[in-house]
């Protein structure tokens, strides 16, 4: 039975002697590399959002949806065109 790793108990290790999967291993290292004020802080940056942040994500996706919408809608000077194209089609 393959044993898990001791920080996150889910993966298996890659070895017997080693103490921990591959991917913490990685952010072990990382922490080692960076430190661990500073890994913090960039996972809170990144991963954490606040309701505020949320609202203004939210909004920005509706502002996307409505902008291609209006980007469909022809254009007055589009329906011109084609009427004056479809009166000359019909003489």
């Amino acid at each position: 039975m393959p044993s898990k790793c001791y920080f996150c108990s889910e993966r298996e290790r890659p070895s017997y002697f080693s103490y921990f999967c591959d991917d913490c291993a990685m952010l072990r290292r990382m922490l080692m590399i960076y430190s661990p004020d500073k890994c913090t802080e960039i996972l809170k940056r990144t991963c954490l959002r606040d309701d505020k942040q949320i609202d203004y994500k939210i909004g920005q996706e509706i502002k996307k949806i409505v902008n291609k919408d209006i980007e469909k809608m022809p254009t007055i000077h589009e329906e011109k065109i084609s009427a004056v194209t479809t009166r000359s089609k019909k003489l």
